[in-house]
């Protein structure tokens, strides 16, 4: 399949694919919009078949012609490009504007929220800033609430209610908008939808300290974990890996990196599919990395399986950084920070901290800014630079207070109390 689609579209411009003619086989028609609808089901259910239904879509729109779908069709190969084992991100970005090119010059606007979807949500991601994508993904709800797509309409909604949260957005307006996100999605029976926008709601209230069950008003008797249970029992292995994810994220940035380190362990029971990753699963492999890299630095005799999954995340970074130094280039610096620290080299790691704290500024991720600096006063404590590690301290509470990380203020507060009597300066 891959091999025949790469044949086909060897020597093809971007004006050669615009300029492919109509489709107008009645049963190629019906095959497309088959294969339209199937692709959500396999995402969600069956990722691994996802892929193998893009190639056959793209295969009959150049064979065949194009119609309204191949541009959905061809924004799908281009979020797949984009991912391993292609990893071809420029090609996928040259396909993403193709089919944003195709959907206008076929007039095809009730295809808005599902080309948005993909090639915002999982393509533009890796060369353009993240904020940039979010207004563009509530203008495709609007259009799918207009048009009667309500499950792209949902699907867009979570795509910029998840980029938002990993932008680093207030957590107290992101929770008021994902409530109103998840009434609407359970209302038009999304139960994905509104189950996402509860587990990113969960994570919101969790970091803000606020103890309620974001399951309760959809569902009696319904909390993560019956939802995790429910989920693996039904193979949702997109729905156990944000679960997984959300668990992970939580347990690492409030400081139980044991509980971190065995989401990390179960998330690896459920595989990504070849069509493309969402903002939250490339942070994911962010987290990983410090995960390994914490440990690693206990030396225990499982240092160099900890080390290896680091390395792994630095190599993941470096190579997407060419992409986009915008998303990528803090979070780099980080993960080099951290193995400078293991490494025991001093120099390296005091710069490379300090260039993730000011990457992180510059570029708006005001919750991986306090993230880097409470790493930097963790690692001047551990130089026992008590001045200067309660002055990071400080800036991580003041970045976290603006994320609304309530959570996150008070841990560092504590850590704040008891390095303030070893600080020389503390009269």
């Amino acid at each position: 399949e891959v091999s025949h689609v790469k044949q086909l579209l060897h020597g093809k411009s971007r004006q050669d694919l615009l300029s492919l003619p109509i489709m107008s086989d009645t049963q190629k028609l019906a095959a497309m919009q088959f294969m339209n609808h199937a692709l959500t089901m396999t995402f969600i259910a069956k990722p691994l078949l996802n892929p193998i239904i893009v190639l056959r879509m793209v295969k009959m729109s150049i064979e065949h012609g194009m119609c309204n779908i191949s541009a959905f069709g061809f924004a799908c190969y281009g979020a797949w490009l984009v991912s391993e084992p292609s990893c071809d991100v420029e090609g996928g970005y040259r396909m993403g504007r193709v089919a944003t090119e195709m959907m206008k010059q076929l007039d095809a606007a009730e295809m808005t929220p599902r080309l948005y979807a993909t090639v915002y949500g999982f393509i533009n991601i890796w060369k353009e800033p993240w904020q940039a994508g979010l207004g563009k993904h509530l203008e495709a709800y609007e259009s799918g609430a207009a048009t009667g797509d309500m499950e792209y309409a949902i699907t867009n909604l979570y795509q910029y209610a998840n980029t938002a949260l990993y932008c680093g957005e207030n957590l107290t307006n992101l929770s008021q908008n994902l409530q109103s996100y998840a009434k609407r999605a359970f209302q038009c029976n999304q139960r994905n939808g509104w189950t996402s926008f509860v587990i990113l709601n969960q994570l919101a209230l969790d970091l803000m300290g606020i103890k309620q069950n974001a399951f309760s008003p959809y569902s009696n008797g319904t909390t993560e974990e019956s939802c995790f249970t429910s989920c693996v029992n039904n193979n949702e292995i997109s729905m156990c890996r944000l679960i997984c994810g959300k668990k992970k994220y939580l347990a690492f940035f409030t400081g139980d990196l044991d509980a971190a380190a065995k989401m990390y362990e179960q998330s690896q029971k459920f595989p990504f599919g070849s069509t493309g990753r969402l903002v939250h699963s490339l942070v994911s492999i962010f987290i990983d990395g410090l995960i390994g890299f914490f440990f690693a630095r206990k030396h225990r005799e499982d240092e160099k399986k900890w080390t290896d999954l680091g390395l792994d995340a630095i190599q993941y970074f470096r190579t997407w950084v060419s992409g986009s130094h915008w998303n990528f280039s803090n979070k780099l610096h980080l993960l080099e920070a951290e193995f400078y620290f293991l490494s025991e080299d001093d120099k390296r790691a005091r710069a490379c901290y300090n260039a993730s704290i000011k990457a992180a500024r510059e570029h708006r991720f005001v919750h991986e800014e306090g993230l880097a600096e409470e790493k930097l006063a963790t690692y001047l404590l551990h130089k026992s630079q008590h001045d200067d590690s309660l002055r990071h301290f400080i800036n991580a509470k003041r970045c976290y207070d603006s994320w609304g990380a309530c959570t996150l203020v008070r841990r560092v507060e504590k850590a704040i109390a008891i390095l303030l009597p070893l600080c020389s300066g503390r009269g």
